[in-house]
């Protein structure tokens, strides 16, 4: 028997990817974000989300993508070592279960994203969502950049 997991999906450019919803706390539309002198280009900022600080990262920019600027912005709130990290994408559509059996493991970079941020490929009917494991996307320096910056915006 196979299992079933449940994916959030959300595009970048014409890509199509998934993350564990598990863990995603909330999907939120942007919001104004003060910026952070001296931080990676893809870290955006903070934002104030109901009393909690929330750094905001830019997927596009992390991975390397083009950015759209006539997408329909969403931001998917995570946890990454227990801070509150917001993802920049260009929409978030739906959430789809996709059996394990259908889940294959990636071979090489896809879509130009490097082999360890991607945890499989789910091979629905007529798409292929890639599966991006979050907690990869960044390296051991750039989350504790993160948790300076969350610990110095308390």
């Amino acid at each position: 028997m196979s299992d079933i997991n449940q994916f959030i999906i959300f595009k970048l450019a014409t890509e199509e990817f998934g993350v564990e919803i598990t863990k995603v706390q909330e999907i939120i539309k942007p919001q104004a974000v003060t910026k952070l002198p001296q931080t990676a280009n893809f870290i955006e900022g903070i934002i104030n989300l109901r009393g909690d600080i929330i750094t905001i990262i830019d997927l596009r920019k992390r991975l390397d993508f083009e950015i759209n600027t006539e997408s329909e912005d969403r931001i998917l709130v995570v946890k990454i070592n227990g801070v509150d990290v917001g993802f920049i994408v260009d929409d978030a559509s739906e959430v789809i279960r996709i059996d394990s059996e259908r889940i294959s493991k990636s071979s090489g970079g896809i879509a130009g994203i490097k082999n360890e941020y991607i945890d499989g490929i789910g091979k629905l009917e007529d798409r292929l969502i890639i599966l991006l494991n979050l907690d990869k996307l960044l390296s051991t320096e750039e989350k504790v950049t993160l948790e300076e910056i969350a610990e110095s915006h308390q």
